[in-house]
């Protein structure tokens, strides 16, 4: 179990989601591994906080996913669509509908499979396009819940990644959207959740593997191209950087991944709101979005998350947030559904 907060921890979800984020503004070619990081410590925590708790209660974990993820996102899809489902074309108002209600329903990883390549241009065209991972993580948190009840470990965690790391390989499955191709993602970090830190603690040697994760972190944020991109085994060099990472805490220089904690505390509002805002900056300015215009883009983004870490990622009632959720993903399913003419 989890005692405190480790900032080195922080400041890595900081440096991934700034990865994301840069991707996006079109800065680097290769900032989609962020998301490879974010999977990557997502299993980390899950091996941590349920299935190595005892005894685990599922409808407690449950509880506490949907208080964690559900606020903000919902706030987010609420205010996107009421500012962009109006003026937009009838086409792309049913298109951006069909995404909303997806997202709440946290399948939108499966819309997207079917709907848009992740690296094609009309993605730009979709506020919620982003939102596919969310709907990856909450798959994988329902197999957290299976696994917690059957008493399942580490070595059920090693099956699952070197089946779901056969199956990515294997054609006509749903590629870089993929729960089963992402799935060995997840489950090397709840793999290294396991693994004694104490094994670690050479100071020396602690810091140059610890500076070698991050350089190689960096590197493929930098070098990448889309052809890099999970399914292709390039995606393992960054998931196996961040289980070094997550398995060296006492590294004399992790200080260095803390001085981004504080990015990394506000890093799910900050990937909430982002693309969000790029996409309504491209529909109203009708042009894609670069230079001074998108560097404005992302402070207004980066200030919109202040706001949504400080006042909406807050712990509510489970079955208020069900019910508002529900009512919203039935109201974009029905404008999802209006026809064109309208």
């Amino acid at each position: 179990m989890m005692t405190h907060r480790r900032t080195d921890i922080d400041g890595l979800r900081g440096l991934a989601v700034l990865l994301v984020v840069f991707f996006h503004a079109g800065w680097i070619s290769g900032g989609f591994v962020g998301v490879d990081v974010f999977c990557v410590i997502s299993g980390y925590y899950m091996s941590k906080t349920a299935l190595m708790q005892t005894p685990f209660t599922p409808w407690v974990f449950i509880a506490r996913r949907i208080q964690r993820l559900l606020p903000a996102l919902l706030c987010m899809v609420i205010i996107v669509s009421l500012a962009m489902l109006w003026w937009v074309l009838p086409m792309d108002r049913q298109d951006i509908a069909r995404n909303g209600w997806t997202t709440l329903l946290y399948v939108s990883n499966i819309w997207a499979s079917q709907h848009v390549g992740y690296f094609a241009g009309l993605s730009a065209a979709y506020p919620f396009l982003h939102t596919w991972s969310l709907s990856v993580e909450m798959q994988f948190y329902l197999l957290i819940v299976l696994l917690g009840i059957a008493r399942l470990g580490w070595r059920t965690l090693c099956m699952i990644a070197l089946g779901s790391l056969l199956v990515s390989q294997l054609a006509g499955g749903m590629g870089y959207y993929g729960f089963v191709e992402r799935l060995w993602q997840f489950a090397i970090g709840g793999i290294a959740a396991w693994v004694p830190t104490q094994r670690f603690r050479v100071s020396g040697l602690s810091s140059l593997f610890y500076g070698l994760a991050m350089v190689s972190i960096l590197a493929c944020g930098i070098l990448y191209q889309g052809d890099n991109a999970l399914p292709s085994l390039w995606a393992v060099i960054p998931c196996i950087a961040t289980v070094v990472l997550l398995l060296l805490p006492e590294a004399p220089i992790n200080k260095w991944l803390s001085v981004l904690s504080p990015v990394g505390k506000m890093s799910y509002s900050l990937y909430l709101w982002h693309w969000p805002v790029i996409v309504w900056a491209g529909y109203y300015f009708e042009r894609q979005i670069t230079g001074l215009t998108m560097a404005f883009c992302i402070a207004a983004a980066v200030g919109i998350s202040i706001i949504s870490y400080l006042f909406i990622e807050r712990r509510s009632s489970v079955p208020r947030l069900i019910a508002i959720n529900s009512l919203a993903a039935v109201l974009l399913l029905s404008i999802a559904n209006l026809p064109l003419s309208l």
